[in-house]
């Protein structure tokens, strides 16, 4: 980003190295519109042979669900247009960035070439014959060149927002990643000794995260409900039994119930060491999120959802059962150390 504004770094320069950025980051939507950038679309059937080989963006975009990449690419297209089309022309310029670099820069030699002194002893009336020609032939070379150089310039400043946003998201999510390994850390060590299939079905919705494809999200999702059952039969197994929760109302919280089995267990553990308010306040935010990510996980099994929905599913789940692990461990009484 240092030499964004190099004279010498062109436009196509320019998008050929963001396009190396985004493939390197696996970034569907901004590679296949950094290519449309350099392609000359214009001529693209008339030039393609009839071999073609599927590009990286085309590969790329099928990891993404099909809803999700029409959407995004829908709104990436028509950006695109907007770029190349300016208030006074009907059609947008669809030829590549490199070519209309090329032209633009064609038109500023021309227009060079109209500044050349008239030849010495020419006669008046032919010297203001020949200005008057040049100074056409150079109004009319820049009225072509200036909608050229325009289409550069907001191609040129959606280059500089893609990259300003893909340093922000690096310098952001590494901050992030350190912060959720962390805690991902801490849940896989309790979970160890607490709740082992719990944390295999937490390294599958991983493996699944990984893998892309629709079926593997809708599982990846699956195995995050699984990580909160799991949780719960370890921690306030089911029962035919009514209980009378923290609200007054009594319940049966059988198998099925597990969401409102946690929802049980923070209000037992934490009522034993807290006042009522704090138990309220405790309640009623892991109760909401453990019933928004069933519902979420609870989606997995029965329609299409999208990458954004998966990795959201994953990372709350881990959350909130560091939240209730953390209830559980500051609920347990203190070790005993040696007697003296």
């Amino acid at each position: 980003m240092d030499r964004f504004d190099d004279p010498a770094v062109t436009v196509a320069a320019l998008t050929r190295r963001c396009q190396r950025v985004a493939s390197l980051r696996g970034d569907a939507v901004a590679l296949a519109w950094l290519s449309l950038e350099s392609t000359d679309i214009a001529n693209e059937f008339k030039n393609k042979s009839e071999a073609t080989r599927e590009t990286l963006a085309a590969r790329l975009l099928k990891t993404i669900p099909s809803r999700e990449a029409s959407v995004k690419w829908k709104a990436e297209y028509d950006g695109y247009i907007r770029r190349r089309t300016l208030p006074d022309k009907q059609e947008a310029n669809l030829r590549s960035v490199q070519q209309i670099e090329e032209l633009a820069q064609m038109l500023r030699e021309q227009e060079a070439a109209t500044l050349v002194p008239p030849p010495h002893g020419m006669h008046s009336y032919d010297l203001g014959k020949h200005v008057a020609e040049q100074a056409q032939g150079r109004a009319r070379l820049v009225e072509s060149r200036i909608p050229l150089e325009a289409v550069l310039a907001r191609i040129k400043d959606r280059l500089w927002e893609f990259l300003t946003e893909t340093e922000y998201e690096l310098t952001f999510g590494e901050a992030t990643a350190e912060t959720f390994d962390r805690l991902r850390s801490y849940v896989d060590k309790q979970l160890t000794t607490i709740a082992p299939p719990a944390l295999e079905q937490f390294q599958a919705a991983y493996r699944r995260l990984k893998d892309g494809g629709d079926e593997d999200r809708a599982h990846a999702l699956t195995s995050c409900r699984r990580v909160l059952k799991t949780l719960a039969d370890q921690l306030y197994p089911a029962s035919s039994e009514p209980v009378t929760g923290f609200d007054g109302k009594a319940r049966v919280l059988d198998d099925a119930k597990f969401v409102n089995r946690l929802v049980q267990y923070v209000a037992e553990t934490v009522g034993k060491h807290e006042n009522g308010a704090v138990v309220q306040a405790a309640l009623e935010d892991i109760g909401a999120r453990l019933g928004a990510l069933n519902e979420l996980a609870s989606k997995g099994v029965h329609a299409e959802v999208t990458t954004y929905e998966v990795d959201t599913c994953v990372v709350q789940t881990y959350l909130v059962v560091a939240d209730v692990l953390r209830i559980r461990e500051r609920a347990a009484p203190p070790e005993r150390g040696g007697t003296t």
